[in-house]
């Protein structure tokens, strides 16, 4: 009875560090934010902070998509060239052939619900591994905008279609809003579903998932589809926002949405992180690059600099790892 007892004490206090640990990118998070507000004025005024949430907030769309997918046990290195993919292919569709907005934005999001499926084959059928499958899909994508637009961008969108990254809502950006929603329908996913707990115990462990009956296989697919068509939509918003549409739409994304998904908690062996984590690490990335604009210092220094904190993330996360193998085993 005493050992059951001091059982249960170690698991309450092993399951209260876990949430300081997540809790701890927060603080590190809002502290950032007190220090930066006083040190630069110009940091802590309402403008700076939209244009920041909105610089950071397709990322962080992104971002959420692709932790979707670690979450799992899988990777993703192809949400960039999706992203530039389905936003060529919409605004062609808007351009081109006259269709309606929200018609051409819906099927731009099909097509990367398509590129998530073509991902998920890959990966569970042909068995690839899924770094090198997306990467290589990753390049075929890329190799379809470049034969079908030769490098030339898409122009003149309709002015409506603006809004959708360009516009406010109730003084607030849109982009802002629509990473708002899809946080939180990613999170009610995850955590209050059993399509999101299936999620969880396939990437916590494939092999026990196989043997309790989960269809794995079916699971990876979806998630890939959920990732891919977030890319999409981000890629859309971002086209939105520029006006125009090219194939460079999006290049730099999938390290930055890896990144901002590891330093806000999210495992890369799977089974483990939280929506809200991944938005504060986008967000952290985002007022990282803020401050060193508000500074005069190099953008050049960000990449210096995000790569050192997920450096220190991932060690973290190995650290973390290693200690419940300890107490797993001290369980036994």
């Amino acid at each position: 009875m005493f050992r059951n007892t001091n059982k249960e004490i170690n698991t309450r206090i092993f399951k209260s560090r876990h949430i300081s640990d997540e809790a701890s990118l927060l603080i590190i998070f809002l502290s950032l934010i007190m220090i930066m507000s006083i040190i630069l004025p110009r940091f802590r005024t309402l403008h700076n902070i939209l244009t920041v949430i909105r610089q950071f907030s397709l990322v962080a769309i992104v971002a959420m998509g692709e932790s979707v997918v670690l979450i799992s046990g899988g990777f993703d290195l192809s949400v960039g060239s999706i992203a530039a993919l389905t936003g060529i292919f919409s605004c062609h569709l808007m351009v081109t052939f006259m269709w309606p907005i929200w018609i051409s934005v819906f099927l731009g999001i099909l097509l990367g619900a398509l590129c998530g499926v073509f991902n998920g084959v890959l990966i569970t059928k042909v068995k690839i591994n899924p770094l090198i499958a997306t990467l290589a899909s990753s390049w075929i994508f890329m190799g379809v905008i470049l034969i079908t637009t030769k490098g030339w961008p898409v122009i003149n969108m309709p002015q409506k279609f603006n809004f959708l990254g360009q516009g406010y809502f109730l003084g607030i950006p849109f982009p802002i809003i629509i990473m708002i929603v899809v946080g939180v329908i990613l999170t009610i996913f995850l955590s209050q579903t059993i399509y999101g707990r299936f999620i969880y115990a396939i990437g916590g462990n494939v092999i026990a998932s196989k043997l309790s009956g989960l269809n794995v296989d079916r699971m990876k697919i979806i998630v890939f589809i959920l990732c891919d068509s977030l890319a999409a939509l981000a890629g859309i918003i971002l086209c939105s926002r520029m006006g125009y549409a090219q194939a460079s739409n999006g290049e730099n994304w999938p390290l930055p949405a890896i990144a901002a998904a590891v330093i806000g908690g999210v495992s890369l062996s799977g089974g483990k992180g939280k929506i809200y984590g991944v938005a504060i690490g986008a967000a952290l990335l985002g007022i990282i690059s803020n401050i060193l604009v508000l500074l005069h210092i190099s953008s050049y220094w960000q990449s210096l600099i995000s790569g050192f904190i997920v450096i220190g993330a991932v060690s973290i996360d190995a650290i973390r790892k290693s200690r419940e193998e300890i107490y797993k085993k001290r369980r036994i």
